[in-house]
């Protein structure tokens, strides 16, 4: 058989393997076994499990109330899934204590396998004194400590994805939201977690927020190129494309100054 003939055949291979190893497109990211959760559990256990609140629109600070509620915990069907359109919010409400022996700096995340459907647009925590946003910074984390933790975010590309939350902790890494289990299974314990089945085109992540105090309420565009990065580019390429020029021409002449001695 000729060598083109065989990279067909596993070509061809390898997409249906992809096709019966995933045929539902999308796979549920039920554990994260990058997670040393011996250690996981020594710093963090979660006291109340995510609650996915879909929102239509939303403000900031944060404001009004969701249509519909779900927790985010794996059932008999699986995760469950939150139907909604690119633009739209969802509001994550959860708790947790932080059992670690000694005062640190933590940071909320979310995740999804590719990491491009939302956008941060709050995060807010609440240790008992109220609840405080806290923007794009760390909280300190006080050994036990019962923390409530809110992320707003926004749906920006139309996409089904899983969508998870957890907490990073100094010196330790990120740590999902994950039911306190005596006995940790192979691979971690099943992940808190929904579905969200995204529709629409892909949006800005603040176009038309209302940000309160803020200049850029409603205007400032992160994906929309701007003119003079556009601009900066395209002449890159130019100054690019004469350099590659001269230098052809500079080897010519140099090629025929030495055929003439």
């Amino acid at each position: 058989m000729k060598p083109p003939s065989i990279a067909l055949i596993i070509g061809i291979g390898l997409i249906l393997l992809g096709l019966l190893a995933f045929p539902g497109g999308v796979r549920a990211h039920e554990q994260e076994t990058s997670v040393d959760w011996d250690v996981a559990y020594a710093n963090v256990q979660v006291v109340a499990a995510p609650a996915y609140t879909y929102y239509a629109t939303q403000t900031l600070p944060l404001t009004g109330g969701g249509t519909r509620t779900v927790i985010g915990q794996i059932g008999p069907t699986g995760y469950p899934t939150i139907a909604m359109n690119t633009g739209e919010y969802l509001v994550i409400t959860w708790s947790f204590r932080y059992v670690g022996g000694a005062a640190v700096r933590g940071d909320l995340f979310w995740i999804t396998r590719l990491g491009l459907d939302f956008a941060t647009i709050g995060r807010y925590i609440d240790s008992g004194s109220g609840r405080q946003w806290i923007g794009s910074s760390s909280f300190e984390l006080v050994p036990n400590t019962v923390y409530s933790a809110t992320l707003v975010v926004r749906s920006i590309q139309p996409n089904f994805r899983h969508l998870h939350v957890g907490v990073s902790v100094q010196n330790v890494g990120n740590i999902p939201a994950a039911p306190t289990v005596s006995s940790i299974p192979p691979g971690g314990p099943t992940l808190y977690g929904v579905f969200t089945d995204a529709n629409g085109p892909v949006v800005e992540p603040l176009a038309g927020v209302t940000i309160g105090n803020s200049p850029f309420s409603g205007t400032f565009l992160l994906l929309t190129p701007w003119p003079w990065a556009v601009a900066g580019f395209v002449g890159q390429v130019v100054l690019g494309f004469a350099f590659i020029g001269f230098m052809w021409w500079y080897a010519r002449w140099e090629t025929r100054r030495g055929a003439k001695t």
